[in-house]
């Protein structure tokens, strides 16, 4: 991060606010960076005193002066609209380079001591691991290097191994037990796992994700719900269609791949092979291969995509064609556990195209983008903040 280029952009804000010019979405940021410190408190502080005492120690501040010449043309064209604004604005001139020239070696030194230091947190990518929830409550937390072996009631065995869980046995609970019992499979932020159900589906959950599930399937159909971003192969039964409930929507089907994304209200809904049929109240709709159903605003929307792109994930990459900021630093949030903050909340809507490996480094995903010129990342205390 150019740390001079920040100081230069607060240092704009705090003359707008001192001339009365400040929108309200600077006036939020300004006070953000107030908050962040207690030492930006008191800069602030002493900028408004030195206005009030005519305070001209800038002057002896020669290597501060020096930095600012050779910024100061670049930053004014930027923040500078009118000729009349720039006049009002040169009154505070001489106190806001105290401001910068002053604050900008504590903050180099600050930046430099906490790398010598290793302080800086180190943003890692997600991993393999999730929780399982048994049927009686009982937690297991699961990682590659554990391998369990557990038995439900009714026979069904539930083998832990090679970053999957998987369930083995009968798929009925015919004269075992009228209650079905139910598990939940819970993949948080910063992680994957897979899945196969007792009667054979494969299923690859994503970051932020869950699925509740049988553990043996009864009655004339398969019915688990999920959250967040989960891909299903399913097992093929005639007799017993399979049926996704999420958000509202449910998925059936009876042999087929496909990929069902929903961390907000809308259900997007992928198909690679097969068919399935969506259906929420009065409204249903039948996808084919490489059609995409998206339930939002009380309708299904259609429309024809290349299926692969949508279920990269699963094989370890980012892929993003012509997709706004917003949703791809979502999904780089929930890989990587880390948070966003936008300077102005209209970058979210600008399109980016982007493919990567998801078990990067998150600062290379973030210069593939930068290298448009059109955005701009900070990385701190694990929120990326995103600027013009």
């Amino acid at each position: 991060m150019d740390l001079l280029k920040k100081r230069l952009d607060i240092a704009r804000l705090i003359a707008e606010e001192l001339i009365g010019t400040i929108d309200e979405k600077d006036r939020v940021v300004l006070a953000r960076w107030l908050d962040e410190d207690e030492r930006h408190r008191g800069e602030y502080a002493n900028i408004l005193e030195s206005l009030k005492a005519g305070n001209e120690a800038w002057k002896d501040q020669e290597r501060g002066r020096q930095l600012m010449e050779s910024r100061w043309g670049t930053v004014k064209s930027h923040t500078v609209r009118k000729t009349d604004r720039w006049i009002t604005w040169s009154k505070y001139v001489a106190v806001i380079v105290l401001f910068v020239s002053i604050g900008i070696f504590w903050l180099v030194n600050e930046e430099k001591q906490e790398v010598e230091n290793g302080t800086v947190a180190q943003i890692e990518h997600g991993s393999m691991k999730a929780q399982l929830v048994l049927a009686n409550g009982k937690k297991v937390d699961l990682r590659p290097e554990i391998s369990l072996q557990l038995e439900e009631e009714g026979g069904t065995r539930i083998l832990t191994s090679d970053n999957r869980v998987k369930y083995s046995g009968k798929d009925s609970l015919a004269g075992q037990s009228t209650e079905v019992k139910y598990n939940t499979l819970i993949v948080p932020r910063g992680g994957e796992f897979s899945l196969e159900l007792a009667d054979g589906t494969r299923v690859w959950l994503n970051a932020e994700s869950r699925l509740r599930y049988p553990v043996a399937f009864t009655g004339k159909e398969r019915k688990v719900e999920m959250e967040g971003e989960v891909y299903f192969e399913v097992a093929k039964n005639k007799e017993k269609p399979f049926i996704v409930t999420v958000n509202g929507v449910d998925i059936r089907v009876l042999g087929t791949s496909f990929n069902v994304s929903a961390y907000q209200e809308d259900v997007v809904t992928t198909l690679v092979e097969g068919k399935v049929q969506l259906k929420k109240g009065n409204e249903q709709v039948i996808l084919s291969p490489n059609q995409q159903a998206i339930w939002s605003d009380d309708e299904f929307r259609v429309k024809q995509v290349d299926a692969r792109n949508y279920v990269l994930w699963k094989e370890g990459i980012f892929y993003f064609e012509d997709v706004d900021l917003e949703t791809i630093l979502d999904d780089m949030a929930r890989w990587y556990n880390v948070n966003v903050f936008y300077m102005n909340p209209a970058l979210k809507e600008m399109k980016f195209s982007v493919e990567i490996r998801r078990y990067g480094d998150i600062n290379e995903i973030l210069r593939r983008i930068e290298q448009t010129k059109r955005v701009k990342f900070e990385i701190k205390d694990r929120t990326i903040n995103v600027y013009e």
